[in-house]
């Protein structure tokens, strides 16, 4: 029996609805193939990948399909339960394989790794990196890449939008900590930078490149009210590839996003 993590297992009572919710939306869809475009073309065939906080799966077997075999792993026995059974559905069990992982006592992650993905703030639920810094350090191949997409703790669309009706949302991430009630249990949140990223990771890792991810999307609370202004929709979609191809100002702009996402090397 799988044992559930402290925290981490809350996140069992989403896992069943949480495709429908955010993967599967418009706005989901498109940020989460947005991040694949930058983490492809790291990826080949025959490599070993680990996908942390894989939630439901769908960057793991995205990365199978690429013909990586991945190791999913999450700390909601739910969530790994889901991938493994997507994994089985699709005839990809032999190059998936799952488990449990607590962010904050990381531990062995095998290895050696070619890839390691963790998208859409799985690491936000890490009080600190440097425990998974280490362990990664230790389990990635030397010139292998790590990618990581993090909330950061400057979100423009939501300090504008909570702002404007005086909600105290729109601050909740200036100071770095928060908490969020994640299935009736309330977890404390980390929001980090990417300063903090690149910190945690010296001098085992070089960062290659940041890059917003959410910058014109907004967070995933306001999906629903977007996905019903079709025509607003495709415009922001359009203004967010336009920011990812500014360069060193698509950089910068990556702290005002709600995501961002650091591309780092193994030296």
């Amino acid at each position: 029996m799988v044992e559930a993590l402290p925290r981490a297992a809350a996140f069992d009572s989403f896992a069943e609805d949480y495709d429908a919710g955010f993967a599967h939306s418009v706005p989901g869809r498109w940020l989460r193939h947005a991040v694949w475009h930058r983490v492809g073309a790291h990826v080949r065939p025959g490599m070993r990948a680990l996908d942390i906080g894989c939630g439901t799966g769908e960057d793991a077997l995205w990365l199978a399909h690429a013909g990586a075999r991945v190791t999913a792993a999450d700390g909601s026995p739910a969530m790994v339960r889901v991938t493994a059974d997507k994994a089985a559905r699709l005839g990809m069990s032999d190059r998936v394989t799952t488990r449990i992982l607590d962010l904050n006592a990381p531990g062995d992650l095998g290895g050696p790794h070619d890839v390691v993905l963790s998208n859409f703030g799985a690491l936000n639920c890490a009080m600190d990196l440097a425990p998974l810094a280490q362990a990664l350090s230790r389990a990635v191949a030397p010139g292998g890449v790590v990618a990581l997409v993090v909330m950061g703790r400057f979100c423009a669309w939501e300090t504008l939008w909570y702002g404007a009706r005086r909600h105290r949302t729109a601050m909740r991430r200036w100071s770095g900590r928060s908490t969020a009630d994640i299935g009736g249990t309330t977890i404390p949140i980390r929001y980090w930078t990417p300063g903090d990223i690149a910190r945690a990771f010296a001098p085992s890792f070089q960062v290659l490149s940041v890059h917003p991810v959410g910058l014109f999307l907004p967070p995933s609370d306001l999906f629903a009210r977007l996905e019903r202004q079709p025509r607003r929709l495709t415009r922001l979609m359009r203004w967010e590839m336009r920011a990812a191809r500014w360069g060193r100002l698509a950089r910068a702009l990556a702290h005002g996003a709600d995501h961002h996402l650091t591309v780092l090397r193994h030296v």
